[in-house]
C-alpha cells in the first residue's frame, strides 16, 4: 500500500511542544490553545527560534533545522501522538510512530538531482515575481515538494507523519522585505512589480476562474428551466395562489440577499441582479407563480455557488477596511484589489503604505494562500503596523481561523495584540 493510501488524518491542531536545549541552557514545554497561541518574552528568549524549529520540522527541511541553536523539540499532536527531533554532531534525529531514522547530513551537497531542481524552481519563481507574473499552483506545489527535502528519502511513517501536519511560518521582517518593490525593471514594465501586486492579479485570476465556472453552470441550469418549470405547473395544478406567492416572496428576498453580498465583493454585476427581471407579476395567477418561482429557484442555486469564495471575499475586504482611512479596498475581476481614495480616486495597492500593505498581506495569505488545518505561524505581526491596528489583529485574525480552520502560534512583543487574550500568553521570561 502507498504512502498516499495510508495517509494519516490531520494531526491538527497542535496540541504543545517540549523544547530542549534552546541556546544550549534551556528546556521547558508550551502547551497550545487550539485557535491562537501567544509567545512572549525579551529579545534573544527564543520566540522566533521556535517558530522556526516548529516549521522546518513540518516541511521537513532537516539541514535547515540542524542549524538551529536547539537540542531538539518534541511535538505533540491532537491524537495524542509524538514527533520529537533533536541534533546530534553528525545529523538529525527524529522520532515517532516507527523506528527512529538518523539523517546523516555529512553529503547534503551532494543529493540526488532533486535538490538542483529545487534551486533552479525556486530561480524560477523569483523572476516570475520580479515580472509581476501571477506563479501557477502547479509550480508552487512541486517548490513546496521539493523544499520538504525528500531526497533524504525518509521511511513510510515520517512521510504520512508529515503529511498530515502543514505548517506556514509569516515573519513580518521578511514580509516587509518582499514588499519592497523589486528595483531591477522587467523586460516591457515601466514600474517595480510588488508582492501585493502578485496578489491583485491572483485575486483577479481566482475571481474570474470562479465567475467562468459560474456561468458554465448558470448556462446549463437556464437551459432547463423550461421544462422545469413545465413540470411545476404540472404538479401544482391547483394549489393555492396565495401560499405560492408567499414561497415566491421568501425565495425572492434569499436571492436579493444574496445578490446584494455578491455585488459588494466584485462577484455580480448590479445589472445581472436576477431580481431586476420581475418589476411585478399577478399574485392571484396560481400558473404564473409557479413559473416566477421556478426562475427565483434556479436563480438561488446559480448564486449559491458563489457564495464560499464570496465569503472569503468579504473577510478580507471588511479586514482591510475596518483599518483604512481615507480610502477603501474594492474587489473586481478586472483589477481583483483596488484602493478606492475618499475623493473616488482609483490607485494600485502597491500605492498604500508599507503598514497597510503588510495588512492587505497577511489577511491574504492567511485567506488565500494558506491551506486548511494549518498551523500558522505569525513572527512579530506588529511590525510595521499602526499601534490603532493591533486591538483586535488577532480576534481578526481568529475569524479567518475559524473560516480556514487555522491555528495560530504568534510570537510578539506588543501588549496591544496581547490585549482581551492574556489566557493565550505563553512567557518565555517566566519559564
Amino acid at each position: 500500500m502507498s504512502v498516499e493510501e495510508q495517509a494519516l488524518p490531520s494531526l491538527w491542531p497542535l496540541r504543545a511542544v517540549e523544547v530542549s536545549g534552546l541556546f544550549g541552557n534551556r528546556s521547558f514545554g508550551l502547551p497550545f490553545d487550539a485557535a491562537a497561541t501567544i509567545i512572549t518574552g525579551e529579545n534573544g528568549s527564543g520566540k522566533s527560534t521556535i517558530l522556526r524549529a516548529i516549521n522546518l520540522v513540518g516541511k521537513g527541511q532537516w539541514a535547515r533545522f540542524h542549524e538551529l541553536p536547539i537540542d531538539g523539540i518534541e511535538l505533540r499532536f491532537a491524537d495524542e501522538s509524538r514527533l520529537s527531533v533533536a541534533n546530534s554532531e553528525a545529523g538529525v534525529v527524529v522520532a515517532g510512530r516507527g523506528d527512529p531514522w538518523t539523517i546523516d547530513l555529512e553529503e547534503f551537497e551532494h543529493v540526488d538531482p532533486r535538490r538542483r531542481e529545487a534551486i533552479a524552481m525556486r530561480r524560477d519563481l523569483d523572476a516570475h515575481l520580479r515580472a509581476g507574473a501571477p506563479v501557477p499552483a502547479s509550480v508552487r506545489r512541486r517548490i513546496a515538494e521539493l523544499e520538504r527535502e525528500e531526497y533524504f528519502d525518509p521511511p513510510d511513517w515520517v512521510a504520512e507523519t508529515l503529511g498530515a501536519f502543514e505548517t506556514k511560518l509569516i515573519s513580518a521582517r521578511r514580509l516587509e522585505h518582499r514588499l519592497r518593490p523589486d528595483r531591477a525593471e522587467a523586460p516591457g514594465r515601466s514600474a517595480p512589480s510588488s508582492v501585493v501586486e502578485r496578489y491583485a492579479l491572483e485575486m483577479r485570476d481566482r475571481m474570474r476562474d470562479e465567475l467562468s465556472r459560474y456561468a458554465a453552470e448558470s448556462q446549463q441550469q437556464e437551459k432547463s428551466l423550461p421544462s422545469r418549470i413545465v413540470d411545476a405547473m404540472q404538479r401544482g395544478a391547483g394549489d393555492d395562489s396565495e401560499r405560492i406567492a408567499v414561497q415566491v416572496d421568501e425565495l425572492r428576498a434569499e436571492v436579493r440577499g444574496l445578490a446584494v453580498s455578491l455585488a459588494r465583493v466584485g462577484l455580480l454585476d448590479e445589472e445581472e441582479d436576477p431580481d431586476s427581471q420581475f418589476e411585478g407579476y399577478p399574485r392571484d395567477n396560481a400558473s404564473i407563480l409557479l413559473a416566477v418561482r421556478e426562475v427565483y429557484s434556479v436563480a438561488r442555486d446559480r448564486l449559491s455557488r458563489l457564495t464560499r469564495l464570496r465569503a472569503e471575499l468579504d473577510l478580507f475586504a471588511t479586514f482591510m477596511n475596518e483599518r483604512l482611512t481615507e480610502k477603501r479596498i474594492e474587489l473586481n475581476p478586472i483589477a481583483g484589489i483596488e484602493v478606492v481614495l475618499a475623493r473616488g480616486e482609483r490607485i494600485s495597492p502597491r500605492q498604500l503604505s508599507s503598514g497597510e500593505q503588510q495588512l492587505l498581506a497577511l489577511a491574504y495569505e492567511l485567506l488565500f494562500d494558506t491551506e486548511p488545518h494549518c498551523v500558522v505561524l505569525l513572527d512579530e505581526p506588529e511590525l510595521s503596523l499602526h499601534v490603532a491596528w493591533l486591538k483586535g489583529l488577532i480576534a481578526a485574525f481568529m475569524d479567518m481561523g475559524e473560516r480556514r480552520e487555522l491555528q495560530f502560534v504568534i510570537a510578539t512583543h506588543s501588549p496591544s495584540i496581547l490585549a482581551g487574550h492574556i489566557d493565550s500568553e505563553r512567557s518565555l521570561d517566566l519559564l
